[in-house]
C-alpha cells in the first residue's frame, strides 16, 4: 500500500460508506462484507488475512484457505514493501487510507485502487480494492447524487490528507494549522456531510465527488 490519495470509483466509495455505517456491528458488517461486489479482505492486527469475500477470491485466484495463509505484506509489490510499516501506522492512527497497487502472491501486478478502514470490528481491518480499469459506470448505485460543493477548499484539503492516512497532528503540520483548528474543521465536515467519524466522512466525500 502507498499513502497517496488516488481516484476511487464512486461506487467503491459507496461500498466503503456502507461498511463505515456498520462500524463495530458484526451482523451488519458481515452482510455488507459478503454481499458487496467490491473485492474485500478482512485482516487482523498482525496484517494477516482472516477473511475474503467471493470477489476478492476471484480477483486473486485463490481459495479462502490460501488467502488466510497470507498477510497483506504478501500482496504488496516489492517496490512498495519498504513503505508498509509507515502506511500501516498511518492507517491505525488515522482510521482510513486510500492507496494504490497490490500484487498476487505469484508477483504479477494487480493494479488496483485500495480503500482501507481500521477497526471495522475490534482488531479487524477492512481492505477493499478495485482494478484501475473499473470506472464509475460499474455498478453505480442508482441513488448516487451529483457532486456538490458542500465543503470549503480548506475542508477539502483536510479530508484529502485524511484519505491519504494523515492523522490530526500530521494534517496540522502539513497545512500549518493548530491541532484545535484541524479538530474544528473535522467537526464542521461531519456536520455538513451528516456523518459521525473520519472514515465515513472520507467515504462519503469520495462517493459524491468532493475529493478524489
Amino acid at each position: 500500500m502507498q499513502s497517496r490519495s488516488t481516484t476511487i470509483p464512486a461506487w467503491v466509495a459507496a461500498h466503503a460508506e456502507k461498511v463505515s455505517a456498520s462500524h463495530q456491528d458484526p451482523v451488519r458488517f458481515a452482510a455488507a462484507f459478503q454481499e458487496t461486489a467490491v473485492p474485500s479482505l478482512l485482516v487482523d492486527d498482525d496484517r494477516r488475512n482472516v477473511d475474503a469475500n467471493a470477489p476478492a477470491r476471484t480477483l486473486l485466484g485463490l481459495s479462502l484457505g490460501e488467502i488466510r495463509r497470507l498477510r497483506i505484506d504478501d500482496l504488496t509489490p516489492p517496490y512498495l514493501s519498504s513503505r508498509m510499516e509507515a502506511n500501516w501506522g498511518r492507517l491505525m492512527q488515522a482510521g482510513t487510507l486510500v492507496s494504490t497497487d497490490m500484487a498476487r502472491p505469484t508477483g504479477s501486478f494487480l493494479g488496483v485502487n485500495t480503500f482501507a478502514i481500521a477497526n471495522v470490528l475490534p482488531g479487524r481491518h477492512l481492505v477493499s480494492f478495485a482494478p484501475l480499469e473499473w470506472s464509475d459506470g460499474e455498478a453505480t448505485p442508482a441513488d448516487l447524487p451529483p457532486p456538490a460543493r458542500l465543503l470549503t477548499p480548506r475542508e477539502v484539503e483536510v479530508l484529502e490528507l485524511a484519505a491519504g492516512g494523515f492523522n490530526g497532528p500530521d494534517i496540522a503540520v502539513e497545512l500549518v494549522l493548530t491541532p484545535a483548528t484541524v479538530r474544528t474543521h473535522f467537526t464542521n465536515i461531519y456536520r455538513k456531510l451528516d456523518v459521525g467519524d473520519r472514515a465515513a466522512a472520507v467515504a462519503k466525500a469520495m462517493r459524491i465527488g468532493l475529493i478524489r
